[in-house]
């Protein structure tokens, strides 16, 4: 599944909320200070080759995200009522100008999200985007299973690529098992009990796995098995907490144990 939101969480894959433990998502307590959102996050690369290091500026009107923005490139999100419809990105060239590039529609059906529009490489010869997925996701009582569709950029056909299911609890997505022709990819996670650094954000806890590294706490450790290379992989991620349990750095490590990123929150 391709992800618009790489500003937060570029790599691999995370969570949110959602199905019957989406009400999970926000605080039980009335005490909780749901007021704490990201300023800034900085991802920083050991080695370019595994990426390049940036830095989002984020900016809010009460809870609703309203735009991230980086060196070379802004995204900006649009609500209806209290629930995110769309995403777009633009690229910032080097006179500021904003070029519209990719976006994200939600749909919505009974309060949870029944299909997301991703377009890709939009410019005038594709105003539609040259690259276009559809996942259509159905909700069961027990999890979620969605179908990710490859559509013709000319003819809007409807290709099917993958197929997949989302296992939550406690706010918190646990599996994620994606097929892929005779290729199975099976994911579970591990959280610890602090709190996940993006929960405030309005609307993120309907998103799905849109949002790598989204849920009510952190993921600690993420085992990965491809049904082709039977091998488990094993990938363990650290933090540091500031004294109301929120991180403020997060560092993720290889199969081998060395550091692939690292990410800085400022709040």
């Amino acid at each position: 599944m391709k992800k618009l939101l790489s500003l937060f969480f570029a790599l691999a894959l995370v969570l949110t909320s959602c199905s019957n433990d989406e009400s999970s998502s926000t605080e039980d307590s009335s005490s909780e200070d749901n007021s704490v959102l990201p300023k800034t996050i900085s991802y920083t690369y050991p080695d370019i080759i595994l990426g390049t290091n940036s830095i989002s500026t984020n900016t809010y009107n009460g809870n609703k995200i309203i735009s991230s923005v980086k060196n070379d490139s802004k995204t900006v999100f649009t609500y209806d009522g209290d629930i995110i419809v769309k995403q777009e990105q633009f690229d910032i060239n080097e006179l500021g100008n904003e070029i519209k590039s990719a976006e994200v529609e939600y749909r919505y059906e009974n309060g949870k999200l029944k299909t997301r529009i991703f377009k890709e490489d939009i410019r005038p010869a594709y105003p539609d985007g040259e690259y276009i997925e559809k996942i259509v996701y159905i909700h069961s009582s027990s999890l979620i299973s969605y179908i990710n569709y490859n559509v013709n950029k000319n003819t809007k056909e409807e290709v099917k690529n993958s197929e997949g299911t989302l296992t939550y609890k406690d706010g918190n997505l646990i599996k994620e098992v994606q097929i892929s022709g005779s290729s199975t990819r099976t994911r579970t996670y591990e959280y610890d009990t602090k709190h996940n650094p993006l929960k405030n954000i309005l609307g993120f806890d309907l998103l799905l796995n849109e949002i790598t590294a989204f849920g009510k706490n952190n993921v600690i450790k993420t085992t990965s098995v491809l049904s082709d290379f039977p091998t488990q992989a094993n990938y363990v991620t650290t933090y540091v907490y500031n004294d109301s349990d929120y991180p403020t750095k997060r560092t993720s490590l290889s199969g081998g144990g060395s550091v692939e990123y690292e990410v800085e929150y400022t709040y």
